[in-house]
């Protein structure tokens, strides 16, 4: 008889302890850590395919010059591609941006919750984050980070101080 030690704990998704040695118990946990595995992926995709919807909303819009009636420049597939990534490179946890097309040619994402609670992150398809903020009252921040295809820490802390 086989058996795996399941923890006692109301997420499923942290993981599971097999305590079992034989072949049958190893197939299990595999099994589970396949399972949850995939769980995971379709909780995120559900996640981020609003805003993915959103993105490709702005790309077709703003994908020619003077796309808002003057001197805009339009988007293009590097700065499209860039945010994408972005989008799938956000925590499952954090608020999606709105998604708003810049007249330089860069996609925002922009976080809003109050006069003094904003934040923005640009893309403009060259590898690094613009960013700027305001996360309470007389605390602004702003510069640039690289953007390899992960979210530097510091723009994930920013965010979620101002939607605490």
């Amino acid at each position: 008889m086989s058996a795996i030690a399941v923890p006692d704990r109301t997420d499923f998704l942290a993981g599971f302890s097999n305590t079992g040695s034989s072949q049958a118990s190893q197939d299990i946990q595999h099994k589970m850590v396949e399972a949850m595995s995939n769980l995971r992926r379709a909780v995120i995709w559900s996640h981020a395919d609003d805003a993915v919807t959103s993105l490709e909303e702005v790309f077709g819009e703003c994908s020619v010059d003077g796309w808002d009636g003057y001197d805009s420049l339009r988007i293009d597939q590097a700065t499209y591609n860039e945010a994408y990534k972005l989008i799938n490179a956000l925590p499952s946890w954090l608020p999606l941006p709105e998604i708003v097309p810049e007249p330089d040619g860069d996609i925002g994402f922009e976080w809003c919750y109050g006069k003094n609670k904003m934040f923005a992150v640009s893309v403009e398809g060259k590898g690094q984050l613009n960013y700027a903020g305001i996360l309470g009252l007389g605390n602004k921040v702003h510069g640039t980070e690289i953007f390899d295809g992960s979210i530097p820490e510091s723009i994930i802390g920013y965010i979620s101080r101002i939607t605490e």
